[in-house]
């Protein structure tokens, strides 16, 4: 009916959707996304966080940001006002001139693509928080 290399494309074709299906399954077992103002204190608040190590930033919202400074170590920080253009796909540029992160530190909301600059944030006091392993923040 079709020649060898047509069916051929057709199995090819027909196996990627049924991944591309099968992940999209998968998407919807994901764990909901965790409002970071539940998570548990594990310490008093903060002014300022050390730089030193590899800090990684997530937004979680338009008001909060997660950083995790180590293994398990994660703060969690309310901005001093909100943030509406935070997303996961957009750079926060720090300019960090010390060893610190610091209440009242700004930093800029950058698109990755066109470069476009969203405006200036400031970061507000930081919390140490516990996060289960798995945990996800909604942008």
């Amino acid at each position: 009916m079709y020649s060898e290399p047509t069916t051929r494309w057709l199995v090819r074709t027909a196996g990627a959707a049924l991944l591309i299906a099968l992940a999209g399954g998968a998407d919807a077992k994901k764990t909901p996304p965790t409002d970071p103002m539940t998570l548990k204190a594990t310490g008093e608040q903060r002014t300022c966080i050390l730089t030193r190590t590899n800090v990684a930033t997530r937004p979680a919202g338009t008001n909060v940001l997660m950083f995790r400074v180590g293994p398990g170590q994660w703060f969690r920080n309310e901005l001093r006002d909100a943030c509406p253009y935070l997303r996961d796909d957009r750079i926060l540029v720090f300019r960090v001139i010390t060893t610190q992160h610091c209440e009242l530190d700004p930093f800029e909301v950058v698109d990755p693509i066109s470069r476009i600059n969203f405006g200036v944030c400031a970061l507000g006091r930081f919390t140490p928080v516990e996060v289960p392993r798995g945990t996800r923040f909604s942008p």
